[in-house]
């Protein structure tokens, strides 16, 4: 039986394991700092074993907390991976939003950060786009990466009409830092996002 009075969980009536839909009752301090503790255990565990390596059990000593708490937030493997899905995406959306006065040397920083220094996340937010190919409830929040990234490089002075194909080649730069880790540096991938951008306004 879940105790719910422990102050690890959600508190009595609130969201239901791995629910964080808009509107839903807030967790308890304690209990969001787990839920995110998991949720970094999946992306580590994924970035180490791939998509079948995610249990509740390789999450749990990942993120070090108990079994029991992986189960009482997820209820099973496919929970799991949405929700680190739409905690990697909602960062890095987040990372491309703080860029507010947005330049190819920002967006570059930022790639280089993603891909190279904290290359973590962004195999495992891969890994977990791959995952979104095959299930329709993640469509939405893998749209949402490449929405953000679409709009910092507007923000950038991309023209509207070269948007797009701008997003596209960055995606696939991002593919190989990860695959070749490089380019490496901030300099080189500026010089390579020019390239992808040509002459802006």
């Amino acid at each position: 039986m879940r105790d719910q009075t422990s102050g690890d969980g959600p508190a009595p009536g609130g969201p239901t394991p791995g629910d964080s839909a808009p509107g839903s009752p807030a967790l308890t301090p304690k209990g969001e700092m787990r839920r995110r503790a998991l949720l970094d255990g999946v992306l580590t565990v994924l970035e180490a074993g791939g998509p079948s390596a995610v249990t509740h059990r390789a999450v749990a000593r990942a993120a070090g907390v108990p079994v029991s708490a992986a189960t009482y937030y997820f209820a099973g493997r496919d929970d799991l991976l949405r929700a680190a899905l739409r905690h990697a995406t909602t960062d890095w959306a987040r990372s491309f939003d703080r860029l507010e006065r947005a330049s190819l040397r920002d967006l570059a920083e930022t790639l280089v950060r993603y891909a190279v220094t904290e290359r973590g996340a962004a195999r495992a937010q891969y890994e977990l786009l791959f995952t979104a190919m095959r299930d329709e409830s993640l469509r939405e929040d893998a749209e949402l990466w490449y929405s953000s990234l679409e709009h910092v490089l507007s923000r950038a002075g991309v023209p509207p009409d070269r948007v797009d194909v701008a997003a596209l080649a960055v995606d696939g730069l991002i593919v190989r830092m990860l695959w070749r880790g490089e380019p490496a540096t901030v300099a080189a991938t500026e010089r390579v996002l020019r390239e992808i951008v040509g002459p802006t306004p």
